[in-house]
């Protein structure tokens, strides 16, 4: 075990506590919230910053930050919400105890993604191997699986979702 293996698993196991604390369901709202927020501000803060510029009478370069991070923040407010409101059905149901291991599982999944992406990000960017010597990376127990995690995941993803045909879905819906 090597310099990075320590690293990888102290910070898997702290990412195992914080997951275990906040449970699975918190854990996914936490992570839709973001990508949420981030894809609706993005599309979404040029309108508000117009509706700003319209009650405030600027046209001050701030009012784009302004308008993103009110849209970020409401978005992720309303998923954190709409967790918060699952969280206690579960709980009511018996079941928070089993929400708090899968959020530990789901805590050390995140955590593996991230440093999948910095080692596949690295592959690309450094092919010479200068910032991770090809001698750390063979000692390493989890460089070279997690290096492949991310790009060998993603494809699987995408073959996934294109095998749902929303609109055959749809069409069913309106003939029923």
């Amino acid at each position: 075990m090597v310099f990075i293996d320590i690293v990888i698993v102290v910070i898997a196991l702290i990412a195992a506590i914080k997951g275990f604390m906040k449970g699975l369901i918190i854990g996914i709202a936490s992570l839709a919230g973001l990508i949420l927020g981030i894809v609706f501000s993005l599309r979404y803060a040029g309108d508000l910053a117009e509706i700003f510029q319209s009650m405030f009478g600027s046209n001050s370069r701030y009012l784009y930050f302004a308008a993103y991070l009110v849209c970020f923040l409401f978005i992720v407010m309303i998923v954190h919400l709409i967790g918060k409101s699952i969280e206690k059905v579960i709980e009511i149901a018996a079941l928070g105890f089993l929400n708090k291991i899968a959020g530990a599982a789901f805590g050390i999944l995140k955590v593996l993604f991230v440093f999948s992406a910095i080692f596949y990000l690295m592959k690309i960017v450094d092919p010479q191997s200068h910032l991770v010597k090809p001698e750390t990376k063979q000692k390493s127990l989890f460089y070279q699986p997690l290096e492949w995690l991310l790009p060998s995941t993603l494809p699987f993803l995408k073959n996934q979702l294109e095998k749902i045909n929303f609109d055959k879905a749809n069409q069913k819906d309106i003939d029923q």
